[in-house]
């Protein structure tokens, strides 16, 4: 049940009649059942391991609340994190792992060849394991009482609009929401509808017209000449965001109209001035979650000038892991990784601190978003590709071009100019937020929020569907 389907229209407009029609009291029943069908309408038999995900790390979760000392909760947790990342390991990276060994294999003059492997994603599973794993870890710091209520648990955990792609909400952001009466708010509802149309807005305009390019060009880059695989890679980093941003937009959209508050996702990425800006900028609740639950755990930078890039690096493999389940995703973490060091390193060695954004003005900022839009974009390249050949290919091909013929496609005018205009256009978006159409206003705005979701009635998958 995509968010851009008719089907989920559908759906989350009889979740939001019932919900509302019911007493108050039965509110958070009504959202919780809709969150066990619209999980249970992609594959009901991952429902129950979702479940078992669930059960154990609330019964864990309430043992740890039971006792004294971090010493004494620390088996609980660890036999927690080894069920979640279990299931997570065994689902997302059993092919990758038996590939690896069979191209080892294979390296080394063996004739064994590994077993062909088929094991369906769990939808949603990166991003509820990575809060089933939050919510032990904050109770075994003590940092939260854990939940004695299963329900509400549930509730939380199952919570459908940041169910399959996120944002990674943590328990104390949402957890306090759930026992709270669910009544209808007027100024939540405008809000709601504006941050949907941006949502619908730049998912079915914009990442899913792009992507046709994109999959043209990355399917066979040496068969497209330097300017074709240039504008491919640059509209595939825009792709990515308007795609992913449009899901945390409707799911916030939706989460607003239940009466919900879900953290922040993205804050104008591409308007960075550094690498460590666009990741305080990119992904928010998975940079946070890396940070707080990796990167301090194993240091952070309070020790040596190595431990810290050490760590840093660790952190961004880890991240490009978690993407995906390819070694092209670990390069894409590791090249994340590299630009940190050096960009840290570089004011290490000068006794520096990166300039703060709104010390960074005029062209200065424009050279900087450049440059660091580029180095983004080159990152990707290994991120979109499905494999290291492919992207080899996209490169040398941007280097060294063989395909010298011009090749005549209104795409390498206008994605180039669509990609400037929304970054020039994105401080606009507060004010759209804080809009309220009455009126006249509110049915025009009704009825092109209408053709939006007609349009995108072709239920293009989001991106960060399968990761």
């Amino acid at each position: 049940m995509l968010f851009n389907s008719l089907t989920f229209i559908y759906f989350f407009v009889a979740v939001l009649a019932i919900t509302y029609a019911a007493p108050v009291r039965l509110r958070n029943g009504c959202v919780l059942f809709a969150s066990f069908v619209f999980y249970a309408s992609w594959n009901p038999a991952y429902l129950v391991l979702l479940m078992l995900t669930a059960l154990v790390d609330y019964t864990v979760a309430r043992k740890m609340g039971d006792l004294p000392t971090k010493a004494a909760r620390k088996p609980w947790l660890i036999a927690s994190m080894i069920v979640s990342l279990g299931l997570l390991g065994f689902f997302k990276y059993t092919g990758m792992a038996v590939s690896t060994v069979g191209s080892v294999a294979a390296w080394l003059g063996s004739s064994w060849r590994p077993p062909a492997i088929d094991i369906v994603l769990p939808l949603g599973i990166s991003f509820y394991t990575f809060e089933t794993i939050s919510y032990g870890v904050d109770v075994y710091r003590g940092e939260l009482e854990p939940k004695r209520d299963f329900i509400q648990y549930l509730s939380f955990l199952m919570f459908f609009p940041k169910l399959i792609a996120g944002p990674i909400v943590r328990a104390s952001e949402l957890l306090p929401q759930i026992p709270q009466p669910r009544t209808f708010d007027l100024r939540g509802f405008t809000y709601a509808i504006n941050i949907l149309f941006i949502g619908f807005t730049k998912k079915i305009l914009f990442a899913d017209n792009f992507a046709p390019f994109v999959e043209k060009v990355f399917a066979s880059p040496h068969s497209h000449n330097r300017w074709m695989n240039i504008v491919a890679a640059y509209a595939y980093s825009m792709q990515v965001y308007f795609d992913f941003s449009a899901y945390t937009d409707i799911a916030h959209g939706c989460a607003r109209l239940l009466g919900y508050e879900l953290p922040k996702n993205f804050n104008r990425p591409y308007a960075a001035v550094s690498i460590s800006d666009f990741w305080r900028r990119w992904h928010l609740t998975l940079s946070r979650w890396l940070r707080d639950y990796f990167y301090i755990p194993l240091g952070g930078n309070h020790r040596s000038r190595l431990h810290t890039y050490r760590n840093l690096f660790l952190t961004m493999l880890v991240g490009g892991l978690w993407h995906g389940a390819a070694w092209t995703f670990v390069a894409w973490g590791a090249l994340n990784g590299g630009f940190l060091l050096i960009e840290r390193a570089w004011h290490d060695l000068r006794g520096t601190k990166p300039r703060r954004d709104e010390d960074v003005l005029g062209i200065e900022r424009v050279v900087r978003g450049v440059v660091i839009f580029t180095l983004i974009t080159f990152t990707r390249i290994f991120f979109r590709s499905p494999d290291f050949a492919t992207a080899i290919d996209m490169i040398r091909t941007i280097i060294h071009p063989s395909v010298s013929t011009a090749e005549h496609e209104g795409a390498m005018l206008i994605l180039p100019m669509v990609t400037i205009a929304y970054i020039a256009a994105s401080p606009l978006r507060m004010k759209i937020l804080g809009m309220e159409p009455r009126g006249v206003r509110l049915v025009g705005y009704a009825m092109l929020l209408v053709v939006l979701l007609a349009l995108g009635a072709s239920q293009a998958e989001f991106i960060y569907f399968q990761f």
